[in-house]
């Protein structure tokens, strides 16, 4: 087809398929099945593309393309999202609404510096957009920027005093400051909005669940679950409800829920397998720690916990590996030295397990947990004088924290090296 042809056909798509012109982030999820119409979108897009240069002055090309991205975004295909968003606004940089959606999705994938760079240009050609302060103020609270966020989000109430997401934001902010009494009061605001508004539902049932209103906290998520039964996040927290009140079986129903709907997310993964791991179900919680691994290969704490369970299911071997991959992605990371000089303790390595919690102990020096393993392996190295040394520092940080047992131990330790 020639070139108006193919941007008809592609509009008559885009027509069917009708995206938001702003994507809501409750309304972003992958799709498991394309339907026909979204299939030929995409074989016309290609070619689209493949034209580009010869159409880019064609004054629909913008509009085109930012309908394309959209599509990307509400499908959570992030990446490709961002690409056309880039490519629309190159063409022409005015569309607001294209800015704020790029923000979007840029706090989707935890960018919160672009986010907040895309939410500046929206608000650089619209100053009164209120949704686009509650955007660049949810960048800032992922950065820990509570001032600026609060200014931005009093900013959007003034323009939309009803703005649910404003007061919802509000909610966020004050969690952030750990206020949660007065984060209560605003999601109750939002929620006298909109009652069945589910981010400030799942949000007040976290703020409860932090309150130990478990109660409170059921009664909200059962209203956020019945608006949606697969929101897996809904779904994880009723899962921490259960487990604050010592209901494991209930919990792991719940995680189990959310796992088998986002099944690319490592922490429910992590979640479920703790519960198993409550439940001396090693094995199963070994196969949801892996398929944590599996979802994201570059996430430590999956290796970790992995490791840390395949020594109870006692294969030492397995659990130094999964650690020497966790250190390798992150070789400053305490616990993860922690772990491996465990095992290579038990395993009689002895100067290897020496290293190990020497490094732990100069990233993290409030922890005597380090220097007490330190002691005893200075021990069996028959190295009396830094094993004193170091149970003596070890007895200190243990009386900071109260630790009788350990305290009486240090004390133990010391009396019997004498005088070296």
């Amino acid at each position: 087809m020639n070139n108006e042809e193919l941007l008809e056909a592609i509009i008559a798509k885009l027509d069917q398929l009708n995206p938001a012109e702003l994507i809501e982030p409750e309304g972003i999820q992958p799709v498991a099945i394309m339907t026909r119409e979204r299939k030929q979108l995409g074989e016309l897009e290609k070619e689209l593309l493949q034209a580009l240069e010869l159409i880019k002055l064609d004054e629909r090309l913008p509009g085109i393309l930012t309908r394309l991205a959209n599509v990307y975004l509400k499908e959570a295909v992030f990446g490709r999202a961002i690409v056309l968003y880039e490519l629309t606004l190159g063409l022409d940089s005015k569309q607001v609404s294209a800015w704020i959606n790029m923000g979007m999705a840029y706090l989707m994938v935890s960018s919160p510096i672009e986010a907040i760079s895309c939410l500046g240009s929206a608000l650089a050609i619209d100053q009164r957009n209120a949704l686009a302060y509650v955007y660049l103020a949810m960048a800032q609270l992922k950065q820990g920027l509570l001032e600026e966020a609060n200014k931005n989000l009093d900013r959007a109430i003034y323009l939309d005093s009803n703005m649910t997401r404003a007061l919802l934001g509000k909610g966020m902010l004050f969690r952030a400051r750990k206020e949660l009494d007065v984060a209560v009061t605003w999601l109750r605001r939002a929620l006298s909005m909109d009652p069945k508004f589910l981010p400030a539902l799942m949000e007040l049932g976290s703020v409860y669940l932090a309150l130990k209103k478990y109660e409170e906290a059921i009664d909200v998520l059962s209203k956020a679950l019945a608006i949606d039964s697969e929101q897996p996040y809904a779904l994880s927290t009723m899962g921490e409800v259960y487990v604050a009140q010592h209901d494991l079986e209930s919990a792991l129903y719940f995680f189990d829920k959310a796992v088998s709907i986002k099944f690319d997310d490592p922490e429910l993964w992590i979640k479920k397998g703790d519960i198993h791991k409550a439940l001396k179900s090693y094995q199963q919680a070994s196969n949801a720690y892996q398929k944590a691994i599996n979802a994201d290969p570059e996430h430590v704490e999956s290796w970790i916990k992995n490791g840390s369970v395949m020594l109870l299911l006692g294969d030492e071997g397995t659990a130094l590996e999964y650690l020497n991959t966790a250190l390798a992605l992150n070789p400053n990371n305490t616990e993860v030295s922690h772990q491996r000089g465990l095992i290579y303790y038990s395993l009689e390595r002895y100067e290897e397990a020496l290293d190990d919690f020497d490094a732990a102990f100069s990233t993290d020096p409030g922890n005597p947990e380090n220097l007490y393993y330190r002691a005893l392996i200075l021990e069996l190295l028959d190295r009396r004088a830094e094993a004193k040394r170091s149970w003596v520092v070890a007895q200190r940080l243990y009386e900071e924290v109260d630790d009788i047992i350990k305290i009486a131990e240090c004390k133990a330790r010391i009396r019997r090296l004498g005088q070296v």
